[in-house]
């Protein structure tokens, strides 16, 4: 499984960060997709409550493979970070 995080700005909130989760698992030809809202913990972004979550089946190993690297690529793009920032040192 491979789990992105983003923190970012959002004046609804009343410190003005938002933090999400998303992740992502691979098993044979089916692709899950899991995401959710996420609030810090001793330093470090837990999910809030339970997490929404979509599978999709695909009829080839391979075209599962490729959609899960755009859907990375994707994440990606808009921000999202392979791993918090304290724990990449």
């Amino acid at each position: 499984m491979k789990i992105f995080f983003y923190m970012g700005r959002n004046p609804e909130n009343k410190g003005g960060l938002s933090w999400k989760i998303w992740k992502i698992q691979r098993r044979g030809r089916a692709v899950t997709v899991f995401w959710g809202p996420a609030k810090l913990h001793k330093r470090r972004p837990k999910l809030v409550g339970a997490a929404q979550e979509r599978t999709f089946r695909f009829d080839s190993l391979a075209k599962a493979e490729e959609f899960q690297k755009k859907r990375i690529q994707s994440k990606e793009s808009k921000g999202y970070e392979r791993s918090t920032r304290w724990r990449d040192k």
